[in-house]
């Protein structure tokens, strides 16, 4: 799970130059933020953002890139996930909504995904969520964009609604008090909330964890991996 936390390059795929593109709010967060890696910018029609090129596709970027973060269209996904595979990207988090919450189709494209991380290797957080933040290195990747209001301190969250881990965010900085990891995981296709809960208790840098959970796959494991803190 560290490797989601501490990545030393990032590829943002899903970016344009246009002002409303959402893909372009994760790039300037990380900016904003100061993340300490390098930060490629990825999208179909080229351009620049940040004084940063944007490469037409992850296949175009010469460098080696740990973690991509992905942020198309869902029916896109699939086909973006396979690049990273090729390009020896084993880890993603996938922002994009519209799988399993609309339906039929939505499912198909899941099980896609599915089959290429399995294919290539790739561990992913999402789909359907809005990203990690990590203080401590300054890795910033939700797609709403966040003024520099959060001050680091030693509490984590894991949240499945990424609407109520911007509330949490809100409410941490109302109350003064510092945040360490967050992390939206979303439809929890690959990694699970017991997969960062595992990690968290064990993280020096966290002292108490919020968790909020829609619902509960295994609650067995749940209290286990609880009980270990």
């Amino acid at each position: 799970m560290r490797e989601f936390f501490y990545p030393r390059s990032v590829a943002v795929i899903g970016v344009s130059s246009r002002p409303t593109n959402l893909g372009r709010n994760i790039v300037s967060n990380l900016v904003g933020y100061g993340f300490d890696g390098i930060v490629f910018a990825v999208g179909p029609n080229g351009g620049t953002i940040e004084t940063r090129r944007i490469y037409r596709s992850v296949g175009d970027i010469p460098d080696h890139i740990d973690l991509a973060v992905i942020f198309t269209p869902a029916q896109t996904v699939p086909g973006m996930l396979e690049e990273c595979g090729q390009k020896g990207i084993r880890h993603a988090i996938i922002e994009t909504a519209g799988f399993r919450e609309y339906g039929q189709e939505g499912q198909r494209l899941e099980h896609e995904i599915q089959e290429v991380a399995r294919r290539y290797g790739i561990r992913f957080v999402g789909p359907n969520c809005i990203g990690v933040i990590n203080m401590e290195n300054g890795f910033c990747v939700p797609f709403p964009r966040l003024e520099k209001f959060i001050k680091r301190g030693d509490v984590s969250v894991i949240t499945q609604s990424g609407g109520v881990g911007m509330s949490l965010l809100n409410l941490l900085s109302g109350e003064g008090l510092g945040l360490n990891k967050f992390v939206s995981v979303g439809n929890m296709l690959d990694v699970d909330a017991e997969d960062m809960l595992e990690y968290l208790i064990a993280d020096p840098g966290t002292s108490l964890i919020f968790l909020y959970l829609e619902s509960i796959r295994d609650g067995r494991r749940l209290m286990d991996v609880a009980r270990k803190s």
